[in-house]
């Protein structure tokens, strides 16, 4: 999606990896939405997705739309106490889940499920300042718990880390930003293992920004690097993505010419490396990045032969699923693509008593399931049937993190 332009106030768009056959949609007018703003989530062949301004009461609504451009729907308008939500969408059954940035109980802003129909809208948390204020982000889900950062509010007023459950009990404040350890975060948390990986727009030793990790019971936290203008600064609304053991990245200023960069980072913090550093014709102000096992692709707000910024890719040596350290066994998953349920057969010779566990991610790095597998001599079932259709990579490893065997599986359904 553009924030602007389109026939008036942003788009949704499509085009293909190689950057040929671009097409325009759908086009947002004000009264079915504009500004739209996050990610669109798929499901099936339906895209969901938000806007923070008009709809009927001019302060944003929820839409669907079909793949194709058809069948636009305007599922919700937002209004009164229910006003701007920012972020993307998740989908968990039959429900969306998402955030207000403003609104709710006490005017800080909420967290709220609905159907994919449209109706039986629920204010599931309120935020009261004091426990977090003004989400920027979107949550992540992993089990039943949800995960996420606001923008302000907490003991500091600089935004937390929370976690909470799906049903909306047990909230839970993880970590409250100071400015040393970060401030006002923007974007979503990143899942890996026990551990959540986030960025900081503000704040760190340089008050650029920084990325951190924290345990998910809130626990460990550790500053794994500070941005210094030079490496980057300022990085904005958005998530790191996992490929392998590295973690992917922009910073939208910074850099040698000031507009930003591509990073990678090792989630243990090291190893901090600028990939790439843009300028006014390459693009300006990057906003994250996604995957397909081999490319990193992404857009740039501003900048570009137009200066209405760009659509990229790139191509870092050694990126990509396939290219990583080879695995100790050897993994096969079939049928591929299938609906959800695959076969994976594990050759590999450790003791039964000793099983190994597979760990998938989606293309946004953020990590969708987690399990011990029965066998590691023969085949086992993997349901991802709740998963929408895409592009995961699934990693298997022993008991103690050695890597047995990885690759790429499509969901199809």
């Amino acid at each position: 999606m553009t924030l602007f332009g389109g026939a008036s106030v942003g788009n949704i768009f499509t085009i293909d990896t190689a950057g040929n056959n671009s097409k325009d949609l759908f086009d947002f007018n004000g009264t079915n939405g504009s500004d739209p703003n996050g990610y669109l989530t798929l499901s099936g062949n339906v895209l969901f997705g938000m806007t923070t301004d008009g709809g009927t009461y001019g302060v944003g609504n929820i839409f669907s739309i079909d793949s194709n451009g058809n069948g636009f729907k305007d599922l919700y308008d937002f209004y009164g106490t229910n006003n701007y939500p920012n972020g993307s969408l998740i989908i968990s059954g039959s429900r969306l889940y998402g955030m207000t940035s403003g609104g709710g109980g006490y005017n800080y802003g909420c967290i709220f499920s609905i159907d994919t129909s449209g109706n039986g809208y629920n204010v599931l948390f309120n935020f009261n300042n004091s426990n977090g204020g003004y989400p920027k982000g979107s949550l992540i889900l992993i089990g039943n718990k949800f995960y996420g950062m606001t923008d302000g509010g907490g003991t500091h007023g600089c935004g937390v880390v929370f976690s909470i459950d799906s049903n909306g009990g047990n909230y839970k404040v993880l970590l409250n930003f100071d400015t040393i350890n970060g401030s006002y975060p923007l974007g979503n948390l990143t899942i890996v293992g026990s551990k959540l990986y986030g960025i900081a727009n503000w704040g760190g030793a340089h008050d650029s920004g920084c990325i951190f990790s924290i345990d998910t019971d809130g626990s460990m936290y550790k500053d794994l690097f500070d941005f210094n203008t030079a490496d980057g600064a300022f990085p904005g609304s958005i998530s790191l993505t996992l490929i392998g053991g590295m973690l992917y990245g922009t910073a939208g200023n910074g850099g040698a010419n000031n507009s930003g960069v591509i990073f990678s980072i090792d989630t243990n913090g090291t190893s901090y490396t600028d990939l790439y550093n843009f300028d006014v014709t390459t693009g300006e102000y990057p906003n994250g990045v996604v995957n397909d096992g081999k490319m990193l692709y992404g857009m740039a707000t501003w900048g570009g032969p137009n200066n209405g910024g760009v659509i990229y890719k790139f191509k870092e040596a050694g990126l990509g699923i396939n290219n990583l350290i080879s695995g100790v066994g050897s993994i096969t998953a079939y049928p591929n693509p299938s609906a959800g349920i695959f076969t994976l057969t594990c050759h590999y010779e450790q003791s039964e008593e000793s099983l190994p566990v597979i760990k998938v991610y989606n293309i946004l790095g953020q990590q969708v399931l987690t399990e011990t597998l029965h066998s590691a001599q023969g085949d086992n079932t993997v349901d991802m049937s709740n998963q929408p259709n895409g592009i995961y990579l699934y990693r298997v490893m022993n008991e103690d993190g050695t890597l047995i065997g990885e690759g790429k599986v499509v969901v199809q359904k």
